[in-house]
């Protein structure tokens, strides 16, 4: 099956088409139906934005053979979205270190656990220990009952991604949490308030989003919103942070990859493009981590 869309431009099809024809199919499907929660016009023939969102995370477990893998997908789509929601937190709070702190603790997670996913001597488990979860929550509080800071909402939502980020590195928490997210950054402020844009925010999510959290790539683009008077640098500073996370995971998979084959290990340029261009998108991941 072929994805057809008349917006979308090659670099996202040379992705899309890579994706398992099921994927592609739902993917197409849901890209094609109206939702009222976008405020899009076509409300007749409206369908259900909560219950698209939840066949396409849904989607990762039914698709993939490696639970572990599974999660993993679902924490790197929460870092690109932390990502994105980054310049919020910037522009109202420019002094809150919790954008950086998620960041960095969702990175050495990831970094961590696709180490462990691949050592079949050690046990691996999805769940997080009470007393661990505690620990990574930290410093990464919010307070729920000061309303009396500027745009309560706004910022609210916007720290919230990040608690729920933190939360999707609990197997049995991910995907509610990633869920929540979501709901603040498609329905929510944690990206832009107002109803204008959110047809388009959402393309992006499903067609750049979707794809390269299967694949544990950075999307073809960072969405930003110029108006919040960001810095322009900060999408290409968003994009590079996840092209160095990326990359080393990428490092980690294949040079497992190489040692199964007992083959001669690669060596990866310093350029990531170049790197993504050694790993075969055409083989299932899940196929490589059973």
């Amino acid at each position: 099956m072929t994805l057809e869309y008349s917006s979308v431009t090659e670099k996202r099809l040379s992705l899309l088409r890579q994706l398992p024809e099921s994927i592609q199919g739902t993917l197409s499907r849901v890209w094609q139906q109206h939702y009222e929660e976008l405020y899009e016009p076509e409300e007749e023939d409206a369908a259900s934005l909560q219950d698209a969102l939840d066949e396409i995370l849904e989607m990762f477990l039914f698709q993939s053979n490696n639970q572990t893998l599974s999660h993993i997908r679902y924490v790197w789509m929460a870092l690109i979205l932390a990502s994105v929601v980054e310049p919020t937190v910037q522009y109202y709070q420019p002094l809150n270190l919790i954008p950086q702190k998620t960041i960095s603790k969702i990175e050495l997670w990831l970094l961590e656990n696709i180490e462990k996913m691949l050592d079949s001597k050690r046990k691996f488990s999805n769940a997080l220990r009470e007393e661990e979860f505690n620990d990574l929550v930290d410093g990464i509080q919010i307070d729920y009952t000061n309303k009396n800071v500027g745009n309560f909402q706004i910022i609210f939502e916007a720290l919230d991604v990040y608690l729920s980020a933190i939360k999707t590195l609990d197997y049995n928490q991910s995907l509610e949490s990633l869920l929540d997210i979501l709901e603040n950054c498609l329905e929510g402020y944690a990206i832009f308030p107002g109803s204008h844009g959110r047809r388009e925010l959402f393309n992006w999510w499903l067609l750049e989003v979707v794809p390269a959290s299967w694949y544990l790539i950075p999307p073809s683009s960072i969405y930003s919103l110029d108006k919040l008077g960001t810095e322009k640098n900060k999408g290409f500073c968003q994009m590079n942070k996840l092209k160095e996370i990326s990359s080393a995971m990428w490092k980690i998979i294949l040079t497992d990859s190489t040692s199964r084959q007992k083959s001669k290990l690669r060596t990866f340029p310093n350029n990531f493009e170049d790197s993504l261009n050694t790993i075969p998108l055409d083989v299932r991941l899940d196929k490589w981590a059973s």
